[in-house]
């Protein structure tokens, strides 16, 4: 008789059992893991979405309080005819007109302090204080052609009275561009006598044109001083910027940096907006303060227009194009 060698092992022993609860138990810790992520990583978006909604709208507000300055500027040079020297000037006003709003005086983008950096401009035309611009013609050429004055750029006859700028105007002479890249010294003669031939006057109005055009290459090539610290002496107040030095969200008339954001009132670009919407500036009363004075005095000088009459405001001769 064969006996059963066979093992005969109990259901328990031997096997390696499996909880299904404890496998249910790790899938629920990674999601509760994963969904704590998610959550951190959408609250980090939002949050950053915030931050960069509210530097837009206090770069909102800082453009807005900038352009409060260049309307202060042109309002008192309106009423005064000429710059403030001081920004308590603006904010003192005259008896009963005030220019600047309480509001305006700090810039939302530098804090604490807020405090602006001041923009000035000489007898000479020459702006102070400036990271983009040298001159206040090279600013008006600029401007008016997207940011930058281009190859064979036509010098417009812009033109602005030396009492604008603070220089006694003796003789009713306008500051002429080859001292100051401000006037219209190099307009030439304009208009040819009835017995010149045709190609002479052809000839007369490509020099012309020439002459021009090398004035407004040399305008490109003049560098800005960059900021300065304190009042500068014989400067007057045209503008302010910011003294920020960190990208920004919105581009300002090109500046990609807040340093780069400059509120100058510059009268040249009052006239060439004046004159491509077809309006007449009026002729500035200079040194009279209390009475209204034309947009930004220009055509003050008997010779700023194309024939030497008074008054007549010179026309470019290249079009102009709106600044963004």
């Amino acid at each position: 008789m064969k006996t059963d060698r066979r093992i005969r092992h109990s259901p328990g022993r031997g096997r390696l059992r499996t909880n299904p609860r404890r496998g249910q138990a790790g899938y629920a810790l990674l999601m509760a893991m994963f969904m704590v992520v998610l959550m951190i990583i959408s609250a980090d978006v939002v949050l950053q979405n915030l931050a960069t909604e509210g530097r837009r709208q206090r770069e909102a507000e800082t453009i807005w309080r900038g352009r409060q300055y260049m309307r202060a500027i042109r309002l008192y040079y309106q009423k005064t005819g000429h710059y403030p020297q001081t920004l308590e000037d603006l904010q003192k006003g005259l008896p009963e007109l005030h220019f600047l709003r309480l509001v305006a005086y700090r810039d939302p983008m530098n804090r604490p302090d807020g405090e602006w950096r001041m923009i000035y401009v000489n007898p000479a035309g020459q702006i102070i204080g400036s990271v983009r611009y040298a001159t206040l013609q090279q600013m008006a050429l600029m401007d008016l052609n997207g940011g930058q004055i281009p190859a064979g750029a036509v010098l417009p006859n812009f033109s602005v009275s030396a009492g604008a700028l603070g220089a006694p105007a003796t003789g009713g002479q306008s500051l002429g561009a080859t001292q100051t890249g401000v006037g219209t010294s190099l307009q030439g003669s304009q208009s040819a006598t009835s017995d010149s031939s045709s190609g002479a006057a052809q000839s007369s109005s490509s020099s012309q044109s020439a002459a021009l055009g090398q004035a407004a290459a040399a305008l490109a090539q003049l560098k800005p001083t960059g900021p300065v610290d304190g009042p500068v002496i014989g400067g007057l107040l045209t503008g302010v910027g910011s003294k920020v030095d960190a990208a920004s969200v919105k581009v300002y008339r090109g500046g990609k940096k807040y340093i780069e954001w400059e509120f100058i009132w510059n009268p040249l670009e009052d006239q060439a907006r004046a004159l491509q919407q077809g309006l007449t500036p009026q002729t500035p009363q200079t040194g009279q303060p209390g009475q209204p004075i034309g947009p930004a005095g220009i055509g003050a000088s008997p010779s700023s227009g194309p024939s030497g009459t008074a008054g007549t405001p010179a026309v470019p001769t290249a079009p102009a194009q709106t600044s963004p």
